[in-house]
């Protein structure tokens, strides 16, 4: 099986990168979307995704990070002339969905670059002060108007957007340029026969749809640990092998244009 961790984080403690590098060849990944949300969160700055890609040219593809209400559209200009292929977002200083953001999005569509919106409940920051911010903001739902207004955006929604899964589910189901994983600590305690009955809830037909669009992702865990995870949840909901191989590679390489 070929593997794809389409999110994967980039800390600061000193060979972080080497050891993590080493578990993903372990366990036969061949390409990582590397992404950091800088110094709040532990973790290397743009420049630290731009170092591993010069490290790892042929296996690292860059999220940039770009601070929602604080930086332009502009940002994203300059993030994609470093060689940055694909954005990463997180603790918004407003709503996603707040139209004042547009032009970020826009400019990331035109561009070709998939944004990785952090959804979900998010623990506390490193230095909390100056910055505010709510999960509120991070909603699910908040992604169905950026889906309707940017059709050609691809969207990536970490997490299942836990805790409010029933709404994540929906807005998967509806919005087919969005995608998604199932990583965070929390899904390796949440009882999976929980998880299948709200993959189930909209019937067995959307469910094939919404598995369509799942990616795998190792996030900040060892990428074995997240293989095992979605062999017992993908196993659980009766996934083929064939739609297994487009999980934990073939949507993702498709997305990058990786052969």
């Amino acid at each position: 099986m070929r593997y794809f961790d389409i999110h994967r984080h980039y800390h600061v403690p000193e060979g972080e990168l080497e050891e993590y590098i080493a578990q993903a060849k372990a366990a036969g990944v061949e390409k990582i979307g590397m992404s950091t949300c800088g110094p709040l969160f532990n973790q290397y700055d743009n420049e630290g995704v731009i170092r591993a890609k010069e490290l790892y040219p042929d296996t690292i593809i860059g999220f940039g990070y770009v601070r929602l209400g604080l930086d332009g559209p502009q940002k994203v200009d300059e993030l994609y002339a470093l060689g940055f292929e694909a954005l990463k977002v997180i603790i918004p200083a407003t709503f996603y969905d707040d139209q004042s953001l547009w032009p970020i999005y826009a400019r990331a569509e035109a561009l070709g670059m998939m944004i990785n919106f952090h959804c979900g409940m998010l623990g506390r920051l490193s230095n909390d002060r100056g910055h505010h911010t709510s999960a509120r903001y991070q909603r699910p739902v908040c992604l169905d108007a950026i889906a309707r207004s940017f059709p050609d955006l691809k969207i990536l929604m970490p997490h299942l957007g836990f805790p409010w899964v029933e709404e994540a589910c929906a807005v998967i189901a509806t919005w087919k340029n969005i995608y998604w994983d199932l990583t965070g600590g929390w899904l390796l305690r949440l009882d999976t026969q929980w998880l299948k009955e709200h993959f189930l809830r909209q019937g067995e037909e959307v469910w094939q749809g919404m598995l369509e669009r799942l990616v795998w992702a190792s996030d900040t865990h060892p990428p074995q640990r997240l293989i095992d995870r979605y062999e017992e949840i993908l196993d659980l909901m009766g996934a083929t092998e064939e739609q297994k191989q487009r999980i934990y590679w073939a949507t993702a390489a498709e997305i990058f244009g990786v052969e």
